[in-house]
């Protein structure tokens, strides 16, 4: 075996930093920088795989690979309701030097340089049990952990919706340029809906998650204040050719004419430049303030992808939706989805009577 192919083993395996102070992190756990820097006293390398079924993982790994495995370190939770435990965070130490450290639906492979034709191989053997890509379902959450950013999914439900009753009739051909760009991969975009509270852009965008395969990342308003961290800026590195959804994002996007918005300024960069051209994120921004209001840098075209206004639905379409939902009323004023949707709550409106025809004066 020459040089370049030989695999160097760890015939002892001894923490070199024995001081407690390295693993404090804030976090629940260690990190796998961290640890491995106490074992090997070097930065390692690192390749992730995303998306993967980690309790088949897991179990090839200690299967396949029980020989190799010098050392195990894990965090586990009791849950109840399954009467077991469950990992959160498990480090495998193989006799190689090559750390594998499996971590929510994760997996990373730590090594030195000199072991990158091994990770690569390792990587390889790993990349069967990703998860293959399906229509979105779920909706990604930015939380912060001791390894810095990362996120949690939870289900979402897909909302009845019928497009032709329940937006205007304008917002059809809309809704075909949005899919149509949407669905393009590693495709940079800014979408802008705006308009009332009620009018239905929260629930148009549960219904556009369902109907693309990209990951769907919510950013809510207290984390888009971080645009401008390092930690988020890594994070998007690891998540190239996703949604971002923000709501309620007016601080994000006001103008700048009076003041300097640094959040502006990444959002800028992500919809645009060299940074949008690598990362290929799509951003969703809802705001309910008036148009005005916005940078006008957000409009420019090659960086605004589409706009749209949620209003109040027509007349003739408000009552026809009411008509749907058996209410047998007339309105003569528009109506937001929500009233509509909730006419019966005690919003003290007066409807117009349809007459019977035939009778009366």
């Amino acid at each position: 075996m020459d040089n370049q192919t030989k695999t160097v083993f760890t015939t002892e395996l001894k923490l070199k930093n024995t001081s407690f102070d390295i693993y404090e992190t804030g976090g629940n756990y260690i990190n796998q920088i961290r640890l491995f820097h106490a074992y090997f006293e070097t930065i390692p390398n690192i390749k992730s795989i995303r998306f993967i079924e980690i309790t088949a993982m897991r179990k090839w790994i200690l299967a396949e690979m029980k020989n190799d495995i010098q050392q195990q370190h894990y965090y586990q939770t009791y849950e109840e309701n399954a009467k077991k435990n469950f990992y959160s965070d498990h480090f495998f130490i193989l006799k190689n030097g090559i750390v594998i450290n499996l971590f929510y639906k994760q997996a990373y492979i730590l090594f030195k340089i000199e072991l990158e034709k091994e990770a690569q191989e390792l990587q390889n053997q790993l990349l069967q049990f990703k998860v293959k890509p399906k229509k979105t379902t779920q909706i990604s959450l930015i939380v912060n952990s001791n390894k810095g950013f990362t996120s949690k999914s939870i289900e979402i439900k897909k909302p009845k919706l019928d497009l032709n009753l329940h937006y205007n009739d304008d917002f059809k051909n809309i809704h075909q340029l949005i899919i149509k760009n949407i669905r393009k991969p590693n495709t940079k975009g800014l979408f802008l809906f705006h308009g009332l509270p009620g009018t239905g852009k929260s629930t148009y965008i549960k219904y556009l998650i369902h109907q693309q395969k990209k990951d769907v990342i919510f950013l809510s308003p207290k984390m888009a204040s971080n645009l401008d961290d390092m930690a988020l800026t890594e994070f998007l590195l690891e998540n190239r050719n996703c949604i971002l959804v923000i709501e309620d994002a007016e601080e994000l996007i006001l103008s700048r004419d009076n003041h300097h918005n640094s959040k502006l300024s990444f959002l800028l960069n992500l919809t645009d430049g060299l940074l949008g051209e690598s990362l290929g994120i799509q951003i969703i921004a809802t705001f309910n303030t008036d148009l005005k209001n916005i940078d006008k840098a957000l409009l420019r075209k090659g960086r605004l992808t589409s706009i749209y206004e949620f209003r109040p639905l027509s007349v003739d379409k408000s009552n026809i939706l009411l008509k749907s939902l058996g209410h047998e009323i007339e309105i003569n004023n528009p109506l937001a989805l929500t009233d509509i949707f909730n006419f019966e709550i005690d919003n003290n409106y007066q409807p117009k009577i349809r007459k019977a025809v035939g009778f009366g004066n």
